[in-house]
């Protein structure tokens, strides 16, 4: 052989192995397989391959294998099966099925002529038996059976690693959990759903059908809420997450983690489901609130989130730094209406200084005149304010363009008890106030307590009132503090 003809030939062995190399990374992504059970009990199976492994299955009736997976060894009464591939060509077909005495009659054939089953159809039977039942379900609970018994929970495993189909390996998984398994064999179950199995639907169904076995212990739950965390399915994984809530015998460190696995779900509807679900199922220690409260600021519909933070608010005991975390969830709400429904829930609830004028900065975020005024008047009816608290107050109001508005506050202010010094400040932020009406209306309810407090009170109401226009409604302000 000259060089030109070595170099040709090194150069089509390299296109070959690459060609190969190719194909077998590319196996996994074209391989196609169809399953059909129809009403008579016969299952059809077609498995597409561009690479020469296709065949096509139909079957009924109770088929074992034999402890090889080489041979067919029992069908059921009125049962068969049928085994056919093409490739390069080359047609085969096998067909088994009981006589009446129930031993099998098994034929091959070629093309369209009968061969001798035995050696070449058995031979055949044998070299494709293994990819059929490791790409169906064909005999699984015999195999799940045969392949524990000899190599427990790991052998099992270690065969659903080799398959393909995300349906053949629920199946084989589903019946190892049948088992009476080890904790540490369940972990590794466990974690077989989250690694081997790439359908979102397939793990949802195991994880949730088995919820309460995989919540067992420590373990476990931890492998659980692992596996729950890889489902890119917004649908299935809040699904998982629900039932693992409402049904688990979960700690509260492991709740904690499934909110916040919450979070990856980039559905506001399914995101607030499960956040739904967790406060009308659990109770919520002060930190699970906390971390529910910033699951709840990821999400975008107001709608969805004003839902959660109200439902949060049923919660009998918010801490300072819960109710800090709650209110910092409203920051983005582009809704007034939403916003303003959340903080009109929330003033119902106990709540220090400091919270009550973070809680007025919220209000000073809204733009809504008329939702803002409803806030701050259901807040001042229901919380006795500290002088620092008065401060925010009279700059929130300074933010309410409405003169209607900020009058129907003031007069709900004035309803309360103050000290001198608070007086003052909220008398003179009545000037704001630009009709002569409203400004009057306002003045007159702070009068009774203008007559019972002391001289600086007194002036900063005067003053007030020297910047009404209406002599009529000046003589009004004045006459009632004679």
């Amino acid at each position: 052989m000259n060089h030109l003809s070595k170099f040709l030939a090194a150069l089509l062995l390299k296109l070959i192995l690459f060609f190969l190399l190719i194909s077998g990374s590319s196996l996994h992504a074209q391989r196609r397989t169809s399953v059909n059970v129809q009403d008579n009990g016969k299952t059809t199976v077609s498995v597409s391959n561009p690479f020469g492994k296709s065949f096509h299955v139909e079957y009924r009736g109770d088929i074992t294998l034999s402890d090889d997976d080489s041979d067919i060894v029992a069908i059921s009464r009125g049962g068969f099966m049928e085994i056919k591939r093409s490739a390069f060509g080359s047609r085969r077909r096998i067909f088994i099925e009981p006589n009446n005495s129930g031993q099998l009659i098994k034929r091959y054939y070629v093309g369209g002529s009968e061969k001798s089953f035995d050696p070449e159809g058995k031979a055949w039977l044998a070299d494709i038996l293994l990819d059929v039942v490791r790409t169906t379900t064909l005999g699984s609970e015999q195999r799940v059976n045969r392949i524990y018994k000899k190599r427990g929970a790991y052998g099992v495993l270690k065969e659903v690693d080799i398959m393909e189909s995300n349906h053949v390996k629920a199946r084989y998984i589903k019946l190892l959990l049948q088992k009476d398994l080890k904790d540490a064999d369940l972990i590794s179950v466990i974690h077989a759903v989250g690694d081997e199995i790439d359908s979102d639907h397939h793990r949802a169904d195991i994880l949730k059908r088995y919820t309460a076995k995989f919540l067992e212990n420590e373990g476990s739950t931890l492998a659980f809420i692992y596996a729950a965390s890889e489902i890119d399915s917004d649908h299935h994984k809040a699904e998982v997450l629900k039932k693992s809530i409402k049904d688990g015998n979960i700690k509260g460190t492991q709740l904690k983690t499934l909110l916040v696995i919450a979070r990856d779900i980039d559905s506001d509807h399914h995101k607030a489901s499960v956040l739904l679900t967790a406060l009308r199922n659990r109770p919520l220690s002060s930190e699970n609130t906390k971390v529910l409260a910033v699951t709840a600021k990821g999400i975008d519909s107001d709608h969805h989130r004003a839902e959660v933070l109200k439902a949060a608010l049923n919660v009998d005991e918010l801490s300072t730094s819960g109710f800090h975390t709650f209110l910092n969830a409203l920051d983005g709400m582009d809704s007034d209406y939403h916003r303003g429904a959340v903080l009109s829930r929330a003033v119902n609830k106990e709540m220090d200084a400091s919270t009550i004028s973070h809680l007025l900065k919220c209000v000073e975020q809204m733009g809504s005149d008329s939702h803002q005024a409803s806030v701050l008047k259901k807040l001042v009816d229901r919380h006795k304010l500290s002088s620092g608290n008065v401060d925010d107050l009279v700059v929130t109001l300074g933010r309410i363009n409405s003169d209607s508005h900020k009058s129907e506050v003031f007069k709900e202010i004035a309803k309360n008890d103050f000290g001198e010094s608070d007086l003052v400040k909220l008398i003179a932020a009545i000037e704001d106030i630009d009709s002569d009406y409203h400004k009057a209306e306002s003045l007159l309810r702070f009068a009774p307590a203008v007559k019972s407090n002391g001289k600086a009170v007194s002036d900063a109401y005067r003053t007030v009132s020297n910047s009404i226009s209406s002599d009529s409604h000046y003589r009004r302000v004045l006459n009632a503090v004679q």
